[in-house]
């Protein structure tokens, strides 16, 4: 065997290990841990799952329907506006005032419910991914039998310095993804339609 051919043998078995290392599956790697504390960014779960992403669906059209709602009226009390100007002119000063005051407290009230209705939307959002989240529960407890762990610390809430091998993250939203897709029921439950 010539030095030639030992080193294209040699070079070849080296890049032959590494692309086996490179490609052995991370979820392989995870398996082999044992540990009491796992890591999780739940609101990577929430936003790239995709019940997370409907859920944030359902809520953007719910909140373009209000606004639309809100415009609508917006425009209506501009309208009104205009005319009640026009007859500034035309009315005795009290009558034109009680018109005004009238106006004013009508504009305030739809504001005020308009403003409730908002709040409404967001109290939803937050009860949904509460739901959301009680569900994501049923994908983390079987991993967390995987890996014998007691404890699974939130990344999105803390500041941590973890071992990428125990975040479970990507497993989750997997997962997750899988249990929505054979059912998904699981949207409307969330949302309690």
């Amino acid at each position: 065997m010539t030095f030639l051919h030992k080193n294209i043998v040699g070079l070849t078995a080296c890049t032959i290990l590494l692309l086996l290392l490179l490609c052995y599956p991370i979820s392989s790697q995870q398996k082999n841990i044992s540990t009491s504390v796992l890591v999780i960014n739940s609101i990577n779960v929430f936003e790239k799952s995709k019940l997370g992403k409907d859920i944030l669906f359902a809520f953007q059209d719910a909140a373009l329907e209000l606004k639309k709602e809100a415009d609508l009226n917006a425009k209506k009390f501009e309208d009104e506006e205009l005319e009640l100007t026009q007859k500034r002119d035309v009315l005795a000063k009290k009558d034109f005032n009680e018109l005004a005051d009238d106006f004013d407290k009508r504009v305030q009230k739809t504001r005020n419910f308009y403003d409730l209705k908002d709040s409404q939307l967001r109290d939803s959002l937050e009860k949904w991914k509460k739901n959301f989240i009680e569900l994501s529960g049923r994908i983390i407890q079987p991993i967390m039998l995987d890996y014998r762990a007691f404890i699974v610390l939130d990344s999105s809430q803390i500041d941590l310095f973890f071992d990428n091998r125990i975040d479970i993250t990507e497993q989750v939203i997997l997962e997750l993804d899988e249990l929505y897709k054979s059912d998904p029921k699981y949207l409307e439950v969330i949302l309690g339609k």
